[in-house]
């Protein structure tokens, strides 16, 4: 039961942050990345269409684990650039880890 609440709250999360990418209100974040505007809007369709992944998968596992799996390796690029593209200090890339271990973590407690 614990790891559905946690599903939810992540899904619901990333539906959140997604949409906040998509729309552009994140554009300047990208460009400091370096990155071309086609990856502000990539990165809020990977977050959303995960993020119901993860609603679905309440009742459909899989969807469940494979969205969690793809958040997961969205989540370690962002930590990625933002150490080694952006060379910002590790506290910033704390709560892309975070979302990735718990990402991870409910991918792996569907596959049991």
């Amino acid at each position: 039961m614990v790891i559905l609440i946690l599903q939810v709250i992540v899904g619901l999360f990333f539906l959140f942050t997604g949409s906040k990418i998509i729309s552009g209100k994140m554009a300047d974040e990208f460009k400091r990345f370096g990155m071309p505007s086609i990856f502000n809007f990539l990165t809020g369709l990977i977050e959303i269409t995960s993020a119901i992944g993860l609603i679905v998968g309440i009742w459909y596992p899989l969807a469940a684990v494979l969205a969690g799996l793809l958040l997961a390796a969205t989540m370690l690029v962002a930590a990625f650039v933002l150490l080694v593209l952006a060379k910002d200090s590790f506290s910033k890339a704390i709560p892309a880890i975070v979302l990735c271990l718990l990402s991870v973590m409910i991918s792996m407690t569907h596959l049991i």
